[in-house]
């Protein structure tokens, strides 16, 4: 089951990441490779403000060293997600733009 979420997560951070991508080469903006990395790192904030949420609203935690570590788990948690799905975006565009750019001709 986890790795089927697995495999739904990295095919939609993919499908969007090349859509984002597809608008900046539009608008002729040729500095992809940043903005395919935070658009797909952008599921990490999601996720911590979900946590955020979670922390104020479902949970009775009280004290500080609970904060911290809920707090810190989550930010690692998060920022290990972020880098794993935007290099995943990243792959894909590099992907999309090598296609897409393979089959221009130049007279």
């Amino acid at each position: 089951f986890l790795l089927g979420v697995y495999g739904i997560l990295a095919i939609v951070v993919c499908m969007t990441t090349i859509i984002v991508v597809y608008f900046c080469l539009n608008a002729e903006n040729y500095l992809w490779q940043w903005t395919a990395f935070a658009s797909g790192g952008s599921t990490a904030a999601y996720v911590f403000l979900y946590g955020v949420y979670y922390f104020c609203c479902k949970t009775s935690m009280t004290g500080i060293l609970q904060t911290f570590f809920y707090f810190g788990y989550m930010g690692l948690l998060s920022l290990t997600l972020g880098t794993l799905c935007g290099t995943i975006g990243h792959f894909a565009a590099s992907k999309f733009v090598r296609t897409i750019f393979q089959n221009v001709k130049l007279d």
